[in-house]
């Protein structure tokens, strides 16, 4: 098998772009974006390749970990890393210059991205490729247990959600202490991906997120959006949406997870608020 340190060298992979399609977000009817109003509207999931898969190497479930750095190690089967995004959508919100990625979440902090990748191919006439991801964590971790939850993104931060995308897991630092991480992953959770960071105030601003163990509908469960404290929406199709009108500063964006009886559903990841700021 050959191996190649920069996936960018896949970049002759293209899919067909993605027309937008802009419909109500919000349950109570249809809206369109106006100027001067905060408006919460789908788009249409960018295009998925076919049999996309994620898995997680290192470290094993469970497995106890002593010394710092902790190295991990994750497998990425058919979507390339290091490239760009070659949709519409790139040309509508910002764009991670570094290329596609995968999004890495530990507990509850703010993702990290890794962008490179050792490729496998198996023969030179053949679409399927594997990539070897490799990376440590940017920041240290507390003692006991922590949860590792990580996806691919296209360029503009757009999750891939198809099945097999989306791999979680669970390790010890130092001891097996649970107190500080007591999140349930066979229950319904959330994954708050977008908005994180720093955006053009004249663009739309993407809001991705991932559900776990549960289907968003009407009279399902649901995601409310809280912007600043004050804007709710609640959103009832998984799938990325687009915010427009806010205005150049800090912005707070907060999601919770509802369940059917317009609860919140109990569980550490399942209420995220993060800040964003407009330039």
């Amino acid at each position: 098998m050959n191996r190649i340190y920069k996936s960018t060298l896949l970049s002759w992979i293209a899919f067909i772009p993605c027309a937008l399609s802009l419909h109500a977000a919000d349950i109570n009817g249809d809206h369109t974006p106006n100027l001067g109003e905060i408006q919460v509207v789908t788009v249409t999931p960018t295009p998925e390749p076919d049999d996309v898969e994620l898995k997680i190497v290192f470290p094993k479930e469970g497995e106890m970990k002593s010394s710092w750095p902790i190295h991990f190690e994750a497998r990425l089967d058919g979507f390339p890393v290091g490239t760009d995004s070659l949709f519409d959508r790139a040309k509508e919100i910002y764009v991670e210059p570094e290329g596609q990625s995968v999004h890495i979440i530990i507990d509850d902090r703010d993702y990290f991205e890794a962008y490179e990748a050792l490729f496998d191919a198996l023969d030179d006439h053949d679409l399927y490729f594997d990539q070897k991801i490799d990376f440590d964590p940017p920041f240290k971790l507390a003692p006991g247990k922590h949860i590792v939850r990580m996806f691919p993104c296209r360029s503009y931060g757009e999750s891939l959600k198809a099945p097999n995308c989306f791999a979680v897991g669970t390790f010890y630092y130092q001891n097996k202490d649970d107190k500080n991480m007591k999140a349930d992953l066979s229950a319904p959770y959330l994954t708050y991906n977008e908005p994180q960071g720093t955006f053009k105030a004249s663009q739309p601003i993407l809001l991705d997120f991932y559900i776990t163990n549960c289907v968003m509908s009407k009279d399902g469960y649901k995601v409310r959006l809280t912007l600043d404290g004050k804007t709710q929406r609640t959103l009832i199709v998984w799938g990325p949406y687009y915010i427009y009108g806010l205005k150049k500063g800090t912005h707070t964006v907060k999601l919770e997870l509802i369940d059917p009886r317009n609860n919140v559903v109990p569980g550490q990841f399942n209420t995220v608020e993060k800040k964003i700021v407009l330039k």
